[in-house]
């Protein structure tokens, strides 16, 4: 099979489509999905309408929570338990924030995957790009499947299965998915209770939004990296399979293994600096809400039944996925890096002509210091990563459990 043979993709919108469906779908209900053309003047007044929407959204519930632990909220248990959505929300908005400022270096990081698909050839490498693509969709439909479903859970289920309660002064007073302070609107009359409830609940499809959307693109990028590494591996077997030694072109093949190689160092770049200071805000942010949700169940054991439990439990370990997917997505890049390194090493350069074995040089030392995905340059994202950010949690958790908040 000779690589070098240059056609297109004939299936490379179809495979674009697909490869891209979950993740932009999500990221165009928030505004943030990059657009391949330039947009018409009225795209982009409906994505900037959009983006002032959901920080509105956004901005309503997290202000009214702050006004409720500053003004309103004495008992130090109550104030924890609006700390840890504001904590969420905060976290939403700041990502939100992130990925609009990134939009330039996301739309190149775009153009780079469609690319790619366009100029794949052999079948084999067409195969390759498939099979990371499946599993880069797959990781982002869980991601959106396990935020909705927790977080509306945790939005509807849990406040309505409180009920009406009834003071002593024979107050009804209706739950609500957030509390918060609105200072001169009382929220329990009718239709400020209904509006705020609907408020909150569209708050919350934009927070679960902006979290489901920042890991499903972090699976597409992410795995799409790691297929084309998965080529340029394939490419330098090929290039010391020994019916291809008495061929001229073989400088041409080393050429196209260097080429490949810097375009994927290129692309690895644009992401690392597009998803350095999102990862960094989640990593942040969820070590806190994990210690804090961890601490509800302890409170709320044996408290006011199963169902708060079940429902905090559940919030738990969608964070917990979530966290664990990012690291896992970037233990598959370094992996995959070393992987490249190490092949580059063991490769039978002893059976190539010497001036074309003297290119590997340059590649080995290239190989040797990975790009990695990291959380703002602080850590990188990988399964021992998941596991100090779980240390963490818990070391938190035991402070508040200690000191008897």
């Amino acid at each position: 099979m000779d690589r070098q043979v240059t056609c297109v993709n004939t299936f490379h919108r179809d495979d674009i489509k697909r490869t891209v469906q979950v993740t932009r779908g999500v990221l165009n209900l928030i505004g943030v999905w990059p657009s391949r053309t330039t947009p018409s003047t009225f795209k982009i007044i409906k994505t900037k309408l959009i983006r002032i929407l959901c920080q509105t959204l956004l901005y309503v519930v997290f202000v009214s929570g702050g006004l409720k632990i500053s003004l309103k909220e004495l008992n130090m248990y109550r104030r924890l338990k609006v700390l840890g959505p504001m904590c969420n929300i905060l976290m939403a908005i700041l990502k939100h924030i992130a990925l609009i400022y990134q939009g330039e270096r996301l739309k190149a990081c775009i153009r780079y995957i469609e690319e790619d698909w366009r100029k794949v050839s052999p079948t084999e490498d067409r195969r390759i790009m498939m099979d990371n693509s499946k599993i880069g969709r797959s990781l982002a439909i869980l991601c959106v499947a396990f935020m909705y479903g927790s977080g509306f859970s945790y939005r509807t289920i849990l406040p309505l299965s409180r009920g009406v309660i009834v003071t002593p002064q024979n107050v009804t007073i209706r739950p609500l998915p957030f509390d918060g302070y609105y200072l001169f609107i009382d929220p329990q009359k009718t239709p400020a209770y209904e509006i705020i409830f609907i408020i909150q609940l569209l708050s919350g499809f934009v927070q679960y939004s902006v979290t489901s959307g920042t890991c499903s693109l972090v699976a597409l990028l992410v795995l799409h990296a790691c297929g084309q590494l998965q080529i340029l591996i394939t490419m330098m077997e090929d290039l010391t399979q020994i019916e291809y030694f008495p061929n001229k072109n073989v400088n041409r093949k080393l050429a196209a293994i260097i080429k490949q190689h810097i375009r994927i160092k290129s692309f690895l770049r644009e992401v690392e600096e597009s998803l350095q200071y999102t990862c960094l805000i989640e990593v942040i942010g969820s070590t806190f809400v994990l210690c804090i949700l961890g601490y509800y169940i302890i409170v709320e054991w044996g408290e006011n039944g199963m169902t708060p439990i079940i429902i905090y439990t559940t919030v738990l370990l969608t964070f917990t996925f979530n966290i664990f997917i990012l690291c896992f997505i970037g233990q598959l890049l370094t992996d995959q890096n070393t992987k490249m390194y190490i092949t580059s090493c063991t490769l039978d350069w002893y059976r190539i002509p010497h001036k074309t074995a003297q290119g590997l040089i340059l590649i080995i030392a290239v190989s040797s210091v990975p790009v990695k995905i990291t959380a703002g340059k602080f850590m990188d994202l990988s399964l021992y990563s998941f596991g100090a950010i779980v240390r963490t949690s818990v070391a938190y958790l035991n402070l508040l459990r200690t000191t008897g908040v």
